[in-house]
């Protein structure tokens, strides 16, 4: 299985990078009925990278989004999660107007290799532009 994150400004992590891919759609739990308050949440994990021969690294423009604050427009963008297997695609979450709500990066020195965890929310007023699609191939 293999995982592919796209977020608009030039953010294209591949299969050597993005390790784990978790949807949720949250609803309050003490609801008695169906709720219209639906969180829709993603959070991607993955490896830091050396630099590539360009002189980029995709996680550093992940921090670097991170850490827009909320006054400006650029904090919301455009997400694109696919899960691959087997040359199919067996799903494409698209968060068009996605905020990132945490980011995380840790390194050891026993393996060498520093990871990172992203969690993005789709923005609450546009909940149904969400799209998820899947089985066609890659």
């Amino acid at each position: 299985m293999g995982f592919i994150l796209k977020v608009d400004g030039g953010i294209d992590l591949g299969v050597e990078t993005v390790k784990t891919v978790d949807f949720s759609v949250d609803t309050p739990k003490d609801s008695n009925a169906k709720t219209t308050d639906i969180g829709v949440t993603l959070k991607v994990t993955g490896k830091i990278l050396t630099m590539l021969d360009d002189g980029t690294e995709g996680t550093v423009d992940l921090a670097l989004w991170s850490m827009i604050p909320a006054e400006k427009a650029d904090c919301y963008r455009n997400v694109m999660v696919q899960v691959t297997a087997a040359g199919q695609v067996v799903r494409e979450y698209t968060l068009p107007n996605a905020f990132v709500v945490d980011y995380k990066e840790l390194y050891d020195d026993t393996e060498g290799v520093g990871t990172f965890e992203l969690i993005v929310k789709q923005k609450k007023d546009k909940i149904k532009t969400t799209a998820i699609t899947g089985g066609y191939g890659a």
